[in-house]
């Protein structure tokens, strides 16, 4: 029996509208799909971003209380030094060098031990990139290469420190320093430990070799005055832009 032909011609419009709105469906279900994805990842990254951006504040403010104590130390050691060369310049055999003179500042030295748990992770795993403000991932990149740079001026520090402990026992009497069993010093001598040599050029060479020390010393300690005041400037950065 054939079909008559108007229930053929609803039949295959009925079918075309079906398919037409499935299209729509499915079209809508795909983009409603990106776009929540997208939104999923953006809170997600910001989540990330403000998680990294508040360790690095923590990081930021243990670096600046530790580079300010630095600081403090290598201009008292700076001052100890001066007192040192003086002796050395006007009186090479006195008994007046002072027991704290060289104990304490010219067989130490002071650095910086940056908070790097942050950074790494931002450079390691891609995390800078994460950080919408770009003058604030500027800085972090800034405040991370004035640290490498700090860190080199800190190799050449030790490096002027050996040569000074290459030289201090053919110069200093360190057999009259009292020692406790641990190896620190308790308590001045009565008397104070003294130059052994007063040859001119062994006593030259020594005085040299403090002033180098204490010139590296200055050196270093404004690579330190640098990255204190970046330090700062990035908390205070990142704590604007971020409400944290």
């Amino acid at each position: 029996m054939e079909t008559p032909h108007h229930i053929k011609h609803s039949k295959k419009a009925r079918s075309r509208k079906e398919y037409l709105f499935e299209f729509l469906i499915i079209f809508v279900a795909i983009i409603g799909s990106y776009l929540a994805e997208n939104l999923r990842e953006h809170f997600v990254d910001r989540h990330k971003e403000k998680v990294y951006l508040e360790s690095m504040l923590q990081d930021l403010k243990s670096d600046s209380a530790n580079l300010e104590r630095v600081i403090e130390l290598n201009k008292k050691q700076i001052k100890g030094l001066d007192s040192l060369l003086n002796l050395i310049e006007n009186k090479p055999g006195s008994k007046e060098i002072q027991f704290y003179n060289y104990d304490k500042y010219a067989l130490n030295y002071n650095t910086f031990n940056p908070v790097n748990r942050t950074i790494i992770q931002l450079m390691s795993t891609g995390g800078l990139g994460l950080i919408k403000e770009k003058t604030v991932s500027d800085g972090i990149v800034g405040y991370d290469n004035l640290k490498n740079s700090m860190l080199k001026q800190a190799d050449l520090l030790e490096t002027r420190f050996a040569k000074i402990i290459d030289q201090q026992t053919e110069i200093i009497d360190f057999l009259s320093m009292k020692r406790s069993g641990k190896g620190s010093y308790v308590s001045r001598p009565k008397e104070y430990p003294r130059f052994i040599t007063t040859n001119s050029k062994s006593m030259h060479s020594y005085y040299f070799n403090i002033t180098v020390f204490k010139g590296a010393i200055n050196a270093y300690t404004r690579k330190v005055e640098e990255l204190l005041n970046q330090a700062d400037s990035l908390i205070l950065l990142i704590q604007k832009e971020y409400n944290l």
